[in-house]
């Protein structure tokens, strides 16, 4: 698989990271805390440095050639993250994301996540997951209004905020044409 870094998704551009991006990135999840209830380990880089170390850790996976995340720009302002992790001898995806709360209700994460399944697809991809917390509605609707099917919820899955909360599974199998 081929992802290049960076992708244009029709009003917003998708940017394998970079270490200038970590300030801006250090400002999305301060801004962000109430909402990463459901992503533990990214409300906790805080600071710079932190910031810093998760942006290049991100950037070597790209490299490595199966884990591609992309930081979402809606012209110079960072709005979130998607990024699309591919499994079983590339047949498989597992896309994730998170918006800025001062953004959400653009689209801009519907469009992310069709710009990753599109490149996996175009590339004989064959299937993409959405993994959500359960109580994580607005996660659920996009992944149904892109077409994903609920497979199941794994019960008592995660540990947050003191308590077990399942996680919905949603999949998408490419069309195969005629």
């Amino acid at each position: 698989m081929i992802f290049q870094k960076h992708i244009s998704a029709q009003d917003i551009e998708l940017y394998c990271p970079t270490a200038e991006m970590a300030q801006d990135l250090c400002d999305l999840i301060c801004h962000n805390q109430s909402e990463f209830k459901y992503i533990d380990d990214v409300k906790k880089k805080t600071n710079i440095t932190e910031c810093e170390n998760h942006l290049k850790s991100m950037a070597e996976r790209f490299e490595e050639g199966n884990s591609y995340g992309y930081m979402i720009f809606k012209g110079k302002v960072l709005v979130g993250y998607a990024g699309i992790k591919i499994r079983q001898k590339k047949h498989v995806a597992e896309i994730s994301y998170f918006l800025d709360k001062r953004h959400t209700g653009n689209g801009y994460a519907t469009k992310a996540v069709k710009a990753l399944e599109d490149t996996f697809f175009n590339q004989g991809g064959h299937r993409c997951e959405i993994f959500c917390n359960e109580m994580n509605e607005n996660s659920r609707r996009l992944a149904k209004r892109l077409g994903y099917q609920l497979d199941g919820i794994m019960r008592e899955y995660e540990f947050i905020d003191g308590a077990y909360q399942g996680v919905a599974i949603y999949s998408k199998i490419r069309e195969m044409k005629g």
